[in-house]
């Protein structure tokens, strides 16, 4: 099973910009030291602990860090932006790494109306759904004449490079698992923003790929919330927090990751009790030792026919997360 991680750049609370920049810089070295295949970097607007604003720049900087895994943005959203731009940042990130930038295209905006409205001031009140600026952006990538008479007369440069950029579809309700078979796109599914999505949207993605110059076969990665640990004390400490930023995101709060120390005497009152109840359940969240976690991932791959797991891990604490992602790492060696 290959293994990555999601970050959406979350501080914890009380840091500094600088000081969370620090620990990212820490966490993605080891996370490619001990062996991971992926990292992601989620592009949000508006919220001021949420960091990563710019994920192809992130990206850039850390793939002069880090020496094997693949790195980009998971996802880029492309309503902000011209097809030609995304395209010619991300293939130029290429020729600076061959083999290794991946670009997740999402059509959600990552952020509330008067940021799209700043990012894009041809913003349109109903925009399209997209697709027609993904296969301009996928013929850029492949070196091809777009459709779109808007961008029929361009290149996207550099052009004719020895690798190429690794694009994904991205989705979180099981709308675009079509598209991405019908351009023949590995499918990247964040489960952690909490919709319940049938097992047969990822049998028909299977069944219904279509081979193509960016992917042969199909191939599906599924994110969750996860924190493993094997100590049950403290599984407990920082799992209090954990489940605390669950309630949190369903509350659209994002003012960061709360110290557990801080919720010491915290008492989740019914209705959060419900809200946690549900997320376990439904696999929106999964926390334990390697034993359980293992157990409930080996659900899930069987019922979505995962080729590989993506972890965001909102713990407090950059070593907290750290030993998170090592002992889900071992799940798998």
């Amino acid at each position: 099973m290959r293994l990555g991680v999601h970050d959406l750049m979350l501080k914890d609370k009380g840091k500094s910009n600088t000081e969370f920049f620090n620990d990212t810089k820490k966490l993605v070295q080891e996370i490619d030291k001990v062996g991971y295949d992926r990292y992601w970097f989620a592009e949000h607007h508006g919220y001021e602990s949420l960091l990563s604003v710019a994920p192809e720049v992130l990206a850039s900087f850390f793939l002069s860090l880090t020496e094997n895994m693949a790195i980009g943005a998971g996802g880029t959203m492309i309503m902000h932006y011209s097809p030609l731009k995304i395209a010619e940042i991300f293939k130029t990130l290429n020729q600076l790494a061959p083999g290794r930038i991946d670009l997740g295209m999402g059509r959600a905006p990552g952020c509330g109306v008067s940021e799209m409205r700043a990012l894009n001031n041809k913003f349109r009140n109903e925009p399209s759904e997209l697709y027609g600026e993904i296969e301009t952006i996928l013929a850029f990538l492949e070196d091809s004449k777009p459709e779109d008479p808007v961008y029929s007369n361009v290149k996207a440069v550099p052009t004719n490079t020895d690798s190429m950029v690794h694009p994904w579809i991205l989705g979180s309700t099981g709308k675009t698992a079509p598209w991405a078979a019908e351009w023949g796109l590995p499918y990247s599914f964040a489960k952690f923003f909490l919709v319940d999505t049938p097992a047969k949207v990822f049998e028909d993605y299977k069944k219904n790929f279509k081979p193509s110059t960016f992917s042969s076969d199909p191939y599906i990665s599924i994110s969750y919330k996860i924190l493993v640990c094997e100590d049950k004390e403290k599984l407990d400490y920082i799992g209090k927090s954990f489940d605390y930023y669950h309630i949190q995101q369903i509350k659209n709060d994002y003012s960061g990751i709360v110290d557990p120390e801080d919720l010491k005497d915290h008492h989740f009152n019914l209705n959060d009790q419900a809200i946690l109840e549900k997320a376990y359940d439904m696999r929106y969240l999964i926390k334990g030792n390697k034993q359980e976690v293992a157990d409930i991932l080996e659900k899930e791959i069987e019922t979505y026919q995962i080729d590989e797991i993506l972890s965001f891990s909102p713990i407090f604490d950059v070593d907290n997360r750290i030993e998170s992602y090592k002992l889900l790492k071992e799940i798998f060696d």
